[in-house]
């Protein structure tokens, strides 16, 4: 079951997924918050509930973490290691959920940790799965704090009568796909009639999250709008009929040498953060707008292709639009959090922050 949360509604998709890794959709809610009083019927057969969050209702924050130990220490045990984490992260915990709390507009104390996982483990520069049973003088990982507001966390909650649920942001999950491709470096970039943002592929050593940029496909809107003296919908119209290339070959070069100078400003605004030599974006904007020399689409059919993964998405018409709405469940199909050491650490992590 995948859920997309929105401050406005909550949708509900449900997916099915068979032994030849073909996923499929079997029926779609438009707004499961206002069902009627009754039970709907297929919740106590669905197996795991992944919750897809709008970037403004959750936020993911990358922390690597080092941690020495004696010189005289023997072989790392699990009760040490446990003990190690928990005081590292212990350390910078309020720290980053501050931060979230600014970036989600929620109080401190209502920003709660939703999800965690450690992972990258290396054991005196040596990378290694689990680094239980080795005598390591530093050992290295790096820690994934998911935090949403507590009134997300419960709306979701309250929809679905569970706590047992997987929750990520659209974005994030949009660039871990993306990342999945193979490459060295894969940058991310979430355009939205409001507010975009960029999530780099990786930057080691030092903490990071995803980045607001000050630009928008709205603006495109606004300056159709303003050219030619139309009101916000009448420019919407407009535009659409222009992405979706309805509108004359004249007319058609003459919006883009209109709007092309906004989309400039997003390549150079891009240029200046990036990690990677091209950004997968997705959003509702051209790609010839943009520039084909530093933008790409989502490679939908060649990342299901590489996981053995075959879709059938009725009523999905676009490559974008099935990258977005998959994205949390491959996110969630490829999660390793599932394992001993994140079990008794978010067991640990429990009184930090959690929601229940």
């Amino acid at each position: 079951m995948l859920l997309d949360v929105s401050p406005e509604k909550i949708s509900g998709l449900l997916i099915s997924l068979d032994s030849q890794k073909r996923i499929k959709k079997e029926k779609f809610w438009e707004n499961i918050e206002r069902r009627s009083s009754r039970r709907w019927p297929s919740m106590p057969l669905f197996n795991k509930t992944i919750v897809a969050c709008d970037p403004e209702l959750a936020v993911k924050i990358f922390v690597p973490l080092s941690i020495g130990r004696e010189s005289s220490a023997g072989a790392l045990e699990r009760v040490e290691l446990e003990n190690l984490l928990a005081q590292a992260i212990g350390k910078v915990f309020n720290h980053y959920r501050r931060e979230a709390s600014l970036v989600l507009e929620a109080d401190e104390l209502d920003t709660i940790l939703a999800d965690s996982n450690i992972s990258g483990f290396e054991v005196d520069g040596h990378k290694v799965i689990n680094p239980l049973g080795f005598s390591p003088r530093e050992i290295k990982a790096l820690m994934e704090m998911t935090f949403s507001a507590r009134m997300t966390y419960n709306r979701v909650k309250t929809a679905i009568n569970k706590t047992d649920f997987f929750l990520t942001e659209k974005g994030q999950a949009q660039s871990e796909a993306v990342k999945r491709l193979g490459e060295k470096r894969a940058d991310f970039l979430s355009l939205g009639a409001d507010k975009s943002y960029f999530y780099p592929g990786y930057v080691p050593g030092v903490p990071y999250s995803r980045r607001e940029l000050k630009w928008s496909t709205g603006g495109l809107v606004s300056e159709i709008g303003r050219r030619w003296n139309l009101e916000e919908n009448a420019a919407k119209s407009v535009y659409y009929y222009y992405l979706k290339e309805g509108v004359s070959p004249l007319m058609d070069k003459y919006l883009s040498k209109v709007l092309l100078k906004n989309a400039r400003d997003l390549g150079e605004r891009v240029k200046k953060i990036k990690t990677a030599p091209k950004i997968c974006f997705t959003g509702d904007i051209s790609l010839n707008l943009l520039g084909r020399g530093l933008f790409y689409e989502p490679p939908l059919e060649n990342f299901l292709g590489k996981s053995g993964f075959s879709a059938k998405l009725d009523g999905l018409l676009s490559s974008p639009e099935a990258f977005r709405t998959l994205a949390p469940f491959l996110e969630f199909y490829y999660d390793n959090s599932d394992n001993e050491i994140n079990g008794w650490l978010k067991r640990r992590l429990h009184w930090l922050g959690s929601a229940v």
